[in-house]
């Protein structure tokens, strides 16, 4: 008898200025590792730049980023663009973004049936999907700051959703779990996960280059964007529902 699995979305919130091969690859081995552990089943990721609301310095306009998020995921077999929160004439919180793409993909959710490599079912019919957040080690610190974020909030996010955390091998998130009363009452359900394999690849230097118009950046700025497609066998399994 196959294990049953509980189908799980991934969800990353941010600015995308731009999105990057290291945005995509945060995905991937969050994938894998919930993948790994014979619970859950990721039926998909979705991408949510924030609004031109959030202020950040050098923002590029929300279209533009959402536009090359796209280009970025048109590829992708199982990763999504969404609007909505970009769309939103004030910042949105985190937390606030979360309940709107957990409830949009409840109430399309349908009795859907996933197949492992031996054809045999592994979600079981009916399944509710659940839904974490993909982040990175300066974002699970950011709980420690003074007055960020509302308790509640954090309560919520962590009880209710969870916490994917990958982050490189020179950092330790977990001393943000232990110094932290709440994150360590909900450790249970923040993976934290190392990437071992060294990558530079920042937005804020791909930025820097292309203003500075640096000779070949153009080329390899757009390498950061652009993926090969995929087989049509690959573009068939994209889950329809997120």
């Amino acid at each position: 008898m196959a294990a049953r699995r509980i189908p799980l979305v991934l969800l990353a919130c941010g600015s995308f200025n731009p999105i990057t091969n290291q945005h995509m690859r945060l995905f991937e081995l969050a994938k894998d590792h919930m993948q790994s552990t014979g619970v859950y089943q990721v039926v998909g990721g979705i991408v949510s730049p924030v609004s031109d609301a959030y202020g950040k310095q050098g923002l590029v306009l929300a279209e533009h980023r959402v536009a090359m998020a796209k280009l970025a995921l048109q590829s992708s077999s199982w990763v999504r663009v969404d609007e909505w929160e970009s769309q939103q004439s004030d910042w949105t919180q985190t937390l606030v973004a979360m309940r709107h793409h957990y409830n949009h993909i409840l109430n399309d959710y349908k009795t859907r049936t996933h197949n492992d490599s031996s054809g045999k079912p592994t979600v079981i019919s009916g399944s509710s999907p659940q839904m974490k957040l993909v982040c990175g080690a300066d974002f699970l610190e950011s709980f420690n700051v003074p007055g960020l974020w509302l308790e509640e909030h954090v309560e919520e996010l962590l009880g209710h959703f969870g916490l994917i955390c990958v982050s490189r091998g020179n950092l330790h998130p977990e001393r943000s779990i232990h110094d932290s009363d709440i994150l360590s009452r909900h450790k249970h359900n923040i993976f934290l996960l190392t990437e071992w394999m060294r990558n530079e690849i920042s937005a804020t230097e791909v930025r820097r280059a292309l203003r500075r118009a640096l000779p070949g950046v153009l080329t390899e700025a757009l390498k950061l964007l652009l993926t090969k497609p995929r087989s049509p066998l690959q573009k068939q399994q994209t889950c329809r529902w997120i």
